[in-house]
């Protein structure tokens, strides 16, 4: 392999141009030489933007003509498997944004392709990457048992008219799946979903669901596309220590408090006088974290390119594998099957 990972680049919409070009040109490891879209133009421009020399409309002659290392790509998630299935038969590596694929099936199915190939497929999870969460799980696994762990995504979207050939659950709300099983550290063992409709929408769109992990933490996770403002957040709880991260609170940005409880009781303010003692509490910022203001670092889109290439120059596994995220993904569909 050379110096540099050759990479190519499919797909140059909103995820190409705002998050995973810009990033990947600041790694000194990684060269981006061509780009493709069936829209040419953005292509090219794009191309043009970070001095990209070529360009194509279809993935396979680009993959037929460059010499490429790694493959990003970057399609509306029901072209998202063929284009990877494509990449991995050609001989690439690959960094896929989520869902990989439509459905579970496809995921696992592009689990046994990579596998069969020989070559890493990675699947772009970034909550995993951001340094914030990955800086409260190591914090608070050393204080505490974790007993709990709650997850929050919520926004305002009409969704029936944004995902017209996948659940917006199975495409968006598996940030949410992913980051609280990534959390918890292990998988479901069983739940149960409440499903709603609202203001009339034709469509599901809000789910709340109670879990219980094979490792014996309790979860819950809550997804509501019908809230005035979008809300994410995730509740780590254990009797030495509770973490609240915020992940946006009506804005992008992060942060966290952790409070440690050295053995006080802290049963009830109202008996106490309003004297309940207060635990010791530490406070993290996403950005200082990242060393970086900008949203594409501390929100670990940056962190997710460099382990891409990272794992593909050192030969190892990436954070989050096609096989990891397929078991997001089987979560994602037992979740919605537990329905009450």
């Amino acid at each position: 392999m050379a110096q540099k990972v050759r990479l190519g680049v499919i797909g140059a919409g909103g995820m190409a141009s705002f998050i995973h070009v810009p990033c990947i040109s600041e790694i000194e490891e990684a060269e981006i030489v061509a780009i493709c879209d069936l829209f040419e133009d953005k292509a090219k421009a794009l191309a043009e933007k970070y001095g990209v020399k070529k360009t194509y409309a279809l993935h396979h002659e680009m993959l037929e003509k460059e010499d490429l290392d790694a493959v990003v790509v970057l399609v509306n998630p029901e072209r998202a498997y063929w284009v990877v299935n494509d990449c991995l038969r050609a001989g690439k590596h690959v960094l896929t944004e989520k869902p990989a694929g439509i459905n579970a099936y496809q995921a696992h199915s592009l689990e046994r392709t990579a596998k069969e190939m020989g070559k890493i497929c990675a699947v772009a999870m970034n909550r995993r990457h951001m340094p914030l969460i990955q800086e409260v799980l190591k914090k608070v696994r050393a204080a505490t048992e974790i007993t709990q762990i709650d997850c929050r995504f919520m926004k305002f979207c009409e969704i029936d008219k944004a995902w017209h050939y996948i659940s917006a659950y199975t495409s968006d709300i598996i940030h949410a799946v992913d980051l609280l099983r990534f959390a918890v550290g292990s998988e479901p063992l069983d739940a149960a979903t409440i499903i709603g409709k609202f203001n009339n929408s034709p469509v599901d769109n809000a789910w709340t669901s109670v879990i219980r992990f094979e490792n014996g933490i309790t979860g819950t996770l809550r997804a509501n596309y019908q809230t005035a403002t979008r809300l994410h957040d995730l509740e780590i709880h254990g009797p030495g220590a509770y973490a609240y991260v915020n992940l946006g609170f009506g804005d992008m940005l992060a942060n966290a408090k952790i409070f440690y409880n050295k053995g006080a009781s802290l049963y009830s303010a109202a008996a106490s006088g309003g004297g309940l003692g207060v635990p010791e509490m530490e406070t993290l910022d996403a950005i200082e974290l990242a060393g970086n203001k900008e949203y594409s670092h501390y929100y670990g889109y940056k962190a997710e390119n460099v382990d891409f290439i990272q794992a593909i120059l050192n030969n190892r596994a990436p954070l989050c594998t096609i096989e990891d995220a397929a078991k997001s993904m089987d979560m994602s569909e037992f979740i919605l099957e537990k329905k009450i």
